[in-house]
Order: C-alpha cells, then structure tokens, then sequence
C-alpha cells in the first residue's frame, strides 16, 4: 500500500507504485481557456502532457502513479516563454553610463550623435565545457530566469542542459543546444541603420524592399529587431514600415522585437498580417526613455509577447519584466491584467517563435514545461507572477523536476540536488553533470547577475 507524506501548504505526495505508470500534479491548472481548480496533470516518462482533467478522475485512471496533491494549495502554470534574450550577454549589470536620451539603438552601439556609448559585453559561449567560468555564468543566468519563471528562452547562446534555448542550429555544437529554431535576427536590415538609412530619411522617400531576404530560412520564424528607438526618429520609423512590407507576403511567421516606433496604424498592420509584437518595456525606457503606446496597441488587438531583452538594459527576469508592464500600462491609465499579461508570457511568446504547437501550454502532448507556485491570492495568474522564491514548489523541464522546494521529497532523484546559496528551491539534475559543486558554482559566478536578487536591474522608469 502507498505511504502518502503531508507537505508545507496542504501538499500531498504519494510514491509511484509502478515507476512506469508517470506523475500526477493537482493544483488550480491554467489552460488557455481559463483556471481549472481541483484539476490535475498527467505527465508519462516521456517527459510529455498525457492528460488534462479533474484530479480524482486522474487518480482512478491511473493508480500507480505518483501523485503529488496540491488542489487547494497551489497553481500549475506552463513555464513562461521568454520570446527575446540575448543569453550570451546577460550575466552582466547595466552600464554606469546607461541612460534614458537615445534615440536609436545606434546612437549606444556606436556614440553616434554626441551621445556615449555603451560597451557591450563580452559573450558567453559554452564550447564543449571548455571554460569553467563561461559554463558557470551562462547556467547561472539560464537558472536565474528559471527561478523566475521561465521555462524556454529564445536567443543566440545559452547552455545546453539547463533551460530551453531556441535559436538557428548553424553547427554541430547547436543541435544540443536548440531544443527549437526560431530566425532571432538582431540586425535585419542594417548593422549601422542611422548612417546607412540617412539618405532615404532625408529624401523623405519610403525604402525599396526585394521579395525576400537572403539567407533566411523561410521554415523559421522570423523574429527580428525592428523600430527600436523613439518614436519621433526616421530611422526607427522607416525600419517598421519595411519590416510591415515584408510580413505582407505572408511567406512564414513575423514578430516584431521592440517597436518602440510603432504607430496605431501599424498595429492595425500587425494584426492584418499577424505579426507579433514583442514587448520589452524596462529596456525600452531604460536607453529610449519611452515604450510603445500600450492602450493603442491592446485596443488594437494586435498579438503581444513579453520578453526581457538582456540584463545590461532590461529585467532579470520575467516576472521583472511583468511587473514593469503593469506600471508602463497604469503610467499610461490603462489596466493591463494578470491574465493579459499571463497569455503575453506564455501562449503568445510560443506563437511569436511559431513554435505554438509544442510550448506556451499544457496540453496534451506538449512536452511538460509547467511550474507549481503556492497560492497566495484570488488570482491564480497573479500568484505565478508574483511567487517569491520560498513560495516556488517545483519547476518541470521535460517532466524532470530542475527546481524542488526542499520539502518536496520523490520529484527528483535527492542525490541530484542541491541547495544553492540565496536560494531556497533545491537545484536539480543541473550542476551535477556539469562537474560544478555549490561552492565552485559561486565562486565563479560572484560577479555575475545573482539568481535571486533584482535589486541592481534597470529602473522601469523613463527618467531615471
């Protein structure tokens, strides 16, 4: 007979009997049709959604499994989707000299226009474990959105093992690394627009666009930089209105990253030619001082995404970036819910990447990518933006369990986790076969953004 063991916050735990018959989690589920309390997830040992339905309907169905009963204690949301990172660059802090007076991306990149430039960091890359500290930094990073919610993140770089990364696989190395591809284009139409886009802003004439883009593989997503600077600026603008004439051939999937100077009418655009905006709102008014126009793109009823963008600029982590996107909506009187932003973090980040068959939510054969938060309110999305860290109960990759709170005993295997430090969930099945201990993971990470600790991130406040 199975033993059950009462947990913190009314959770139940009952070992499998048959270790093949998979896991049961009950909770209050989000599915994109709305909360479901009292229900519960099937997960099968391939790591993917077997069934969706009420808890004890599950418990009959499949006796022997594991089930860990948190009906009336927790919420079990799929993992954000982090729709824009720049991985291999976000261990670093913003820069001393960082400040909200650009007016395009160029003007920092380069010092253009009298204003300073910021040094970009060096990138982190992983090249079969060859440098301890970069392997130690990117996994930091890959944990610290974990902690925040995150299950996948889109951008070149990462660390193969950890998170999900999705980006072009362009060599062998990159076949561990993307779990899926997306085009995440940085520089889609010039790699110095101000200087090289002058002569169209000043002849007042609208550019001249070929039917395709070279090089690009037309199967991917095309998720690109686009309109990133002030409204006001030509350039920014003129960068919008070529990028709105390529999505109108319909040949694939468009997002839009960015888009400060973006319009009402090109959202009306957007939602035409279903183009996703992706939406980084601290980063935005951390180097342009302003962000898109927020009631004009809901009222349009263009599809957006939330994205952090990278750590020199924008927020640690999605539930960062989720906070800085209710205060840019209620600075600009205009009520953005947690719901709203719940979809924004999951089903639309996945949609962004056209990657929303297998991500961004809990359904039956998508791989199981969920995280379990403790209720703590009458939202049930709320209390998965604003979990604190003690309040986080577990994290599935896959269906294997890479974050446990510490009282949760027969999610994962003990030997495979650890207790990390300004950490209160355990680390699971992560720093072990990467040779790295707890003690030599901070060591190499001491000067790195912390897992859990937000207070040096840039203010979501375009003066500061």
């Amino acid at each position: 007979m199975r033993s059950p063991t009462t947990l913190p916050a009314d959770c139940v735990f009952t070992a499998a009997t048959n270790a093949d018959a998979g896991l049961l989690v009950g909770a209050t589920v989000l599915l994109p049709e709305g909360p479901r309390p009292g229900h519960g997830v099937h997960v099968r040992i391939n790591g993917k959604v077997g069934a969706v339905a009420p808890f004890d309907d599950l418990l009959a169905a499949y006796p022997d499994a594991a089930a860990l009963d948190c009906r009336d204690a927790a919420v079990l949301s799929p993992g954000f989707v982090n729709a824009h990172e720049h991985p291999a660059y976000s261990y670093a802090f913003p820069h001393p000299d960082r400040n909200p007076g650009y007016e395009h991306r160029d003007e920092w990149r380069f010092g253009l226009n009298g204003k300073p430039e910021l040094t970009v960091p060096e990138p982190m890359t992983h090249v079969s474990g060859g440098d301890p500290a970069a392997t130690a930094r990117l996994v930091a990073m890959e944990l610290r959105h974990l902690v925040g919610g995150a299950t996948l993140l889109a951008g070149p770089g990462g660390m193969p093992g950890v998170i999900r990364n999705v980006g072009l696989q362009e060599s062998a190395e990159h076949l561990a690394l993307y779990d899926a591809e997306a085009d995440m284009d940085t520089f889609p139409f010039s790699f110095r627009a101000l200087e090289e886009l002058a002569p169209t802003c000043a002849a007042g004439q609208p550019m001249e666009l070929g039917t395709t883009i070279d090089g690009t593989p037309a199967y991917a997503a095309h998720v690109a930089h686009v309109g990133e600077g002030r409204a006001s600026n030509c350039v920014a603008r003129q960068e919008v209105a070529r990028f709105l004439e390529l999505a109108r051939q319909g040949d694939r999937r468009y997002s839009l990253v960015h888009g400060v100077a973006t319009s009402a009418s090109d959202f009306e655009a957007m939602r035409e030619h279903d183009v996703t905006l992706v939406w980084s709102p601290r980063s935005n008014f951390s180097l342009y001082g302003e962000t898109v126009d927020i009631g004009a793109a809901l009222d349009s009823g263009v599809r957006m995404a939330l994205a952090t963008d990278w750590s020199p600029s924008g927020s640690f982590t999605m539930k960062e970036e989720a906070r800085c996107a209710r205060r840019a909506a209620a600075t600009a009187d205009v009520a953005l819910p947690w719901r709203t932003l719940w979809r924004m973090a999951t089903l639309h980040g996945a949609y962004a990447l056209g990657l929303e068959a297998r991500f961004g939510a809990i359904a039956p054969g998508a791989p199981a990518d969920m995280v379990l938060v403790r209720s703590a309110s009458a939202d049930p999305y709320q209390d998965v933006f604003e979990a604190p860290d003690h309040d986080i109960l577990a994290s599935w990759i896959g269906g294997e369990a890479v974050l446990a709170a510490a009282a949760l005993e027969g999610i994962a295997p003990a030997s495979s986790c650890v207790a990390l430090a300004g950490l209160e969930s355990r680390v699971c099945g992560i720093l072990g076969p990467l040779g790295l201990t707890p003690s030599r993971f901070a060591q190499l990470t001491a000067d790195s953004v912390p897992l859990n600790d937000m207070t040096r991130q840039a203010p979501c406040d375009p003066d500061a």
